[in-house]
C-alpha cells in the first residue's frame, strides 16, 4: 500500500491510475495496427518495407510511452505526443489505412492530457485525419466519422475518468471509515477504564475510607470515655496505648486508602482544586487548537465529592474538545458557578454553532459523539446537561449538578 502511494504521488497531477482505460487502450492499438498491416498484401516491396518501419516504430513508441509516460514531464509528454502523431502522419502518405490510427491517438491525448489541452490535441487529430483525405477527394463519411469517433473517445474518457474519481473517493471514505472505527472503540476502551477507575475510588471512598475515619472518630471517643472514668494514669496506661495504636493504624490505613483513591481519580484533580483543573485544561487545549479559553469561578467554592468533581471536569474537557474541534471558534470561556444548592458550569463559544434538534434525530455515529457521554455523566451526576445552539452559533454547554449530590454528605461528615 506505501509503495502505491509513493508511486502515484510522483506522478503529474491529472494522469489517474486507471488500468481498465489503459487495458482498453492496449487492445484497441494491438487490433487497429494489426488490420493495418492487411495493406503489404496491395503494397509495393519498398513501399510495405517502409510501412512495416513505421507501424514497428509506432507500436514502439505508443507502447512505451503507455508504461513510462505518467512519469514524464509535461515537456517530454507533449513531445512523445508530437513523434507519434507524425509517424501517423508519415505512414498514412504510406497507406490510407493508418487514418483509422487517429482512433488510438484520440485515447492517447486524453489519456496524457485529462484536461483542456486533451481536447486541443484531438481537435488537432481530427483536423490532420479529416485533411488527409483532401487529396483523394473528402467525403460526408470521411468526415463524420473521425468526428464521431472524437466524441465517443471524449465520453468514453470521461465516464472512466468520473468512475476512477469515484472509486477513489469510495476508497478512501472506506479507509476514514476503518480509521473512525478504529479510534472510536480505542475512546470507548479508554473511556470505560476511566468510568471503572472512577467507580472503584467512589466505591472505595464511600466504603473502606468512611470506614476507616468513623473507627478514628470512635476512637477518639474511646479515649475521652477512659479519661472521664477517674482511673489514674497507671490504671489508664495500657488501654490508653492499645487505643493509640489502634488509632495509628486506622490513621496510617486511610492515608493508604486515600493514596489509591487518587491514583483512581483523573490526574488534573490529584494536584489541584476543581477549577485549578478546568485551568490546566483550557491551557492544554488553547496550545493544540490556537482558541483563547478563559476559566472563571463565581461563588464560594464548597467541597464537592470527588466524583461530583470528576464528572464536571470530565464534562467540560468534552464540550471543550467539541468546541476546538468542530466550531471553529476563536474564544471559549468556561465558568464554574457555586449556588447554595447546585454547582453550575458553563462552556460558551463564538463557533458557527449548529442544530441541536438535528443532531438528536441524527443516527448514531454522526457528529458530535461526546455530547451523548457528557449528557449521561450529567444524569449519574442527578444533573441534566443543556445545549443551546443554532447554526451560525454561538453554542452553550451547561449542565447543574446538586451540591449534595450522592457523596458529598459523606465526605462532608469524613472532614468534620
Amino acid at each position: 500500500m506505501s509503495s502505491r502511494l509513493v508511486m502515484v504521488s510522483k506522478e503529474p497531477p491529472g494522469i489517474a491510475d486507471n488500468k481498465a482505460l489503459d487495458t482498453g487502450i492496449t487492445v484497441l492499438s494491438v487490433s487497429l495496427l494489426v488490420i493495418s498491416l492487411a495493406a503489404l498484401l496491395r503494397m509495393p516491396l519498398n513501399s510495405a518495407l517502409l510501412h512495416i518501419v513505421l507501424v514497428t516504430g509506432f507500436s514502439f513508441l505508443l507502447f512505451y510511452g503507455l508504461v513510462d509516460m505518467p512519469r514524464w514531464g509535461r515537456v517530454a509528454q507533449a513531445g512523445w505526443l508530437m513523434a507519434l502523431t507524425g509517424v501517423w502522419i508519415a505512414d498514412m502518405m504510406v497507406t490510407p489505412l493508418a487514418v483509422y490510427w487517429v482512433f488510438i491517438l484520440f485515447f492517447v491525448y486524453l489519456r496524457t492530457f485529462n484536461d483542456w489541452r486533451g481536447v486541443v490535441w484531438v481537435a488537432l487529430g481530427l483536423g490532420i485525419s479529416v485533411g488527409a483525405q483532401v487529396p483523394t477527394g473528402l467525403t460526408v463519411g470521411g468526415v463524420i466519422g473521425p468526428v464521431l469517433s472524437a466524441l465517443v473517445v471524449i465520453a468514453t474518457n470521461y465516464a472512466f475518468t468520473t468512475i476512477a474519481r469515484v472509486s477513489r473517493e469510495r476508497e478512501a471514505l472506506i479507509d476514514e471509515l476503518l480509521a473512525t472505527r478504529k479510534q472510536l472503540a480505542a475512546s470507548e476502551r479508554e473511556a470505560g477504564v476511566a468510568q471503572e477507575r472512577e467507580r472503584l475510588a467512589h466505591e472505595i471512598h464511600d466504603t473502606v475510607a468512611q470506614g476507616l475515619s468513623s473507627i478514628q472518630m470512635l476512637l477518639h471517643a474511646a479515649d475521652r470515655d477512659l479519661a472521664a472514668t477517674g482511673l489514674g494514669p497507671t490504671a489508664l496506661a495500657p488501654a490508653k496505648s492499645r487505643i493509640e495504636t489502634a488509632r495509628r493504624a486506622a490513621s496510617n490505613n486511610l492515608a493508604e486508602t486515600r493514596a489509591m483513591i487518587a491514583a483512581l481519580t483523573p490526574a488534573p484533580l490529584t494536584e489541584a482544586s476543581l477549577h485549578q483543573a478546568l485551568g490546566r485544561i483550557a491551557r492544554d487545549f488553547s496550545e493544540v487548537g490556537g482558541t483563547v479559553i478563559e476559566v472563571e469561578s463565581d461563588g464560594s467554592p464548597m467541597l464537592l465529592p470527588m466524583r461530583c468533581e470528576a464528572g464536571l471536569l470530565r464534562i467540560a474537557q468534552g464540550a471543550v474538545s467539541n468546541a476546538v474541534q468542530h466550531s471553529g471558534a476563536s474564544r471559549i470561556r468556561v465558568t464554574l458557578t457555586y449556588n447554595p444548592d447546585d454547582v453550575r458550569l458553563d462552556v460558551v463559544d463564538n463557533g458557527r454553532g449548529f442544530d441541536p434538534a438535528a443532531l438528536e434525530n441524527s443516527p448514531t455515529g454522526l457528529g458530535h459523539l461526546g455530547l451523548s457521554a457528557m449528557r449521561t455523566r450529567a444524569e449519574e451526576l442527578g444533573g441534566e446537561l443543556v445545549v443551546e445552539s443554532a447554526p451560525g452559533g454561538p453554542t452553550a454547554v451547561s449542565v447543574a449538578v446538586p451540591a449534595e449530590a450522592p457523596g458529598n454528605i459523606n465526605q462532608k461528615m469524613e472532614e468534620g
